[in-house]
């Protein structure tokens, strides 16, 4: 027992680097570790990229096993998990892109209140009721999938811009302005919304007139 207790404080204590090193020199069960410490919070992330529990689930599942069979190419000295989600991203755009017109977004999660407040996007008020949040998770469908991508690794996985980077595999310089012009589409978005343009329900694509109904189902984080 005791025995035990001290590998779970080593595999605690171990930083992501160190771990990589001992899996790919054959100790494979600490992949576990790894597994354990970045499942939820990556789920979570997807979860808001692609909008599908089930799928979320999937992409996950996925990532971990490609980044497994990958961990020879893994460079120790970049962020583990910057490189996983590299890898998770991938895969929930080409879903996304494939489901969007029929699958809405199913949490936007608590820190969407410091998005709005911090940025000045809408009125602190507008987050503050369980249908100001639906319209606001509408809107982040609506927008151009590179800035909805942007927001959630900024506002809600709170990565600086050199990590932002690393994982769109874009300059700092792109970072900055893109994320301006997300920021900036997103507060267009809702204020159609608090104009009443938009009527509660309805989903309409950036630049398009089509309508789609959206979901009235809400997960909460």
């Amino acid at each position: 027992m005791q025995s035990t207790a001290t590998n779970s404080r080593d595999n605690a204590e171990m930083a992501d680097g160190e771990l990589v090193r001992v899996i790919v020199g054959g100790d494979h069960q600490r992949y576990e570790v790894l597994i354990s410490r970045y499942q939820n919070r990556l789920f979570k992330s997807i979860l808001r990229q692609v909008g599908c529990v089930v799928a979320a689930e999937e992409i996950v599942q996925d990532a971990f096993v490609r980044a497994f069979l990958a961990l020879d190419s893994f460079q120790k000295k970049s962020n583990f998990y910057t490189w996983l989600y590299r890898i998770a991203l991938n895969a929930s755009r080409t879903d996304f892109r494939r489901n969007k017109k029929t699958r809405p977004l199913e949490s936007i999660g608590p820190n969407f209140d410091q998005l709005t407040i911090d940025h000045q996007v809408l009125p602190s008020e507008l987050v503050e009721r369980d249908e100001e949040r639906k319209h606001v998770r509408d809107a982040m469908q609506r927008l151009d999938e590179s800035y909805r991508t942007i927001l959630i690794l900024r506002e809600f996985e709170g990565f600086d811009y050199q990590a932002i980077a690393d994982v769109l595999e874009i300059k700092v310089g792109t970072v900055r302005s893109r994320l301006s012009r997300a920021r900036q589409q997103l507060r267009d978005e809702l204020r159609a919304y608090l104009s009443g343009k938009v009527s509660p329900g309805i989903c309409v694509s950036v630049g398009m007139d089509k309508q789609i109904k959206s979901s009235k189902s809400t997960i909460e984080d």
